[in-house]
């Protein structure tokens, strides 16, 4: 088994070298927007468009398509498998004088290949296809200072995100206002419910949280500020009533140090606990509570960029994030280095080959080490994990929207003789059909 993994990471480690990626270190893929369909088809029509009212006019509805396979095997031993198609139908109108706008979204995927007993996870459990209306809102907004969007929406956040790596994002329902206020951006609301990436149900944020039977929502206000062009702060607050609240800050900075060299540096800090009822007991005590620190530094010398990270977690807890993914900087595919009293160092190199190779192509791999889990309900030791990444991006720019992703990791567990593994490969392409 371990003679199988290395030989999926020298496989990829050598389509770094032939094919390119984006190198920005990025769990989600982004597509570049492609024409519009219809006006290429029918050039004439963008007049008789322009003269509609907007609400019509700045209509659009685009198709994304996606393909998906993943070939896994974990520490214990099980084998995962699986090839999947989706994708989704999104529609928005334009904005009607100016203020509101309506807009819907149809998720689907099915199996195209799912051997029995190798669940891959794109799907439903049981490798079930499924479609959703996964977005249903309108939205009315006030310039650039409020934007108020009522009903099934998308919503990126820390800890409350699309998680999207797999088939469907996730997406919530709910209530939210955002906009930009002099140097400070604002987001806020009220989520009662979400959809998972993997599921065509909608289900209370607090039973995806892990509290069966409940139907309890989320509070969440989030704050950026740039005070200048080269510095970003961010402190955001997300109260799960009846079961934990999150406190979030990050602080990202920027600076040329000349011969195209700039610096990197960021530091982010979470506090979770458990609130009202407590319904997420996932300790030895229910009234819980728990820290995580981590910092990280990159140099990027042109298409080159190398970065270091280390985090720190308390005893009291591991990190919980049930309704996306969790920011740290040592998140990687596999582990996350977010155990109880666990403390992770990183190193990661990322490389744009669009110049010295083909365009669209780039690279980025992560390698992480982590000791002093302990089990927060047993409060017995883990021990040791590291994983080594590697992500492989390519966008052919003669077909816009179009996008390929490739990506390893090999994992491994002290006390555990087997090594894991996890493969997977996705084709993204984005249609703007109006």
């Amino acid at each position: 088994m371990r003679h199988r993994a290395a030989l999926v990471a020298g496989a990829l480690a050598l389509a770094s070298l032939s094919r390119p990626t984006r190198g920005d270190f990025q769990e989600e893929e982004s597509v570049e927007t492609p024409p519009n369909l219809i006006e290429q088809l029918w050039p004439g029509i963008g007049e008789p468009r322009a003269r509609l009212p907007s609400f019509l006019a700045d209509t659009t509805l685009t198709l994304r398509l996606r393909t998906g396979f993943i070939e896994a095997q974990t520490v214990s031993g099980s084998e995962r498998q699986e090839l999947a198609a989706g994708g989704w139908l999104a529609y928005r109108s334009g904005w009607l004088v100016n203020a509101l706008q309506i807009g819907a979204t149809s998720y689907g995927a099915a199996p195209v290949y799912a051997p029995d007993g190798k669940d891959g996870r794109l799907l439903m459990p049981g490798e079930n296809a499924y479609s959703v209306f996964g977005e249903a809102f309108a939205a009315v907004r006030f310039e650039e200072y409020a934007l108020l969007k009522g009903y099934r929406q998308e919503v990126q956040q820390p800890y409350i995100n699309r998680a999207d790596n797999k088939m469907t994002p996730n997406t919530f329902q709910g209530v939210t206002v955002g906009g930009t206020v002099s140097s400070v951006h604002y987001f806020a609301g009220y989520l009662t419910r979400i959809k998972p990436r993997d599921s065509d149900a909608f289900i209370s944020m607090s039973e995806a949280a892990g509290a069966p039977r409940t139907n309890h929502g989320v509070a969440l206000l989030g704050l950026t500020m740039k005070p200048g062009s080269a510095l970003s702060i961010e402190v955001s607050e997300q109260y799960g009533v009846n079961t934990f609240n999150t406190l979030f800050g990050r602080v990202e900075h920027v600076r040329p140090l000349g011969h195209e060299v700039q610096l990197h540096v960021g530091a982010q800090f979470s506090d979770q606990r458990a609130v009202g009822d407590a319904l997420v007991a996932t300790t030895q005590v229910k009234t819980w509570s728990t820290r995580h620190a981590s910092a990280r530094i990159a140099v990027t010398y042109q298409a080159l960029t190398v970065k270091g990270a280390a985090s720190v977690t308390t005893s009291g807890n591991r990190i919980q994030s049930p309704w996306g993914f969790y920011p740290g900087d040592l998140r990687l595919m596999q582990q996350f280095f977010y155990n109880a009293g666990e403390k992770a160092l990183l190193a990661g190199a990322a490389y744009d080959f669009s110049r010295v190779v083909t365009p669209g192509l780039s690279a980025f791999t992560n390698l992480a080490w982590g000791a002093g889990s302990i089990d927060a309900a047993k409060r017995t030791p883990l021990g040791g994990e590291w994983e080594y990444d590697l992500t492989v991006d390519y966008q052919p720019p003669s077909i816009r929207g179009l996008s390929f992703r490739a990506r390893s990791a090999i994992t491994d567990q002290a006390g555990i003789d087997a090594v894991g593994f996890l493969f997977r490969l996705f084709m993204n392409w984005e249609l703007s059909l109006l």
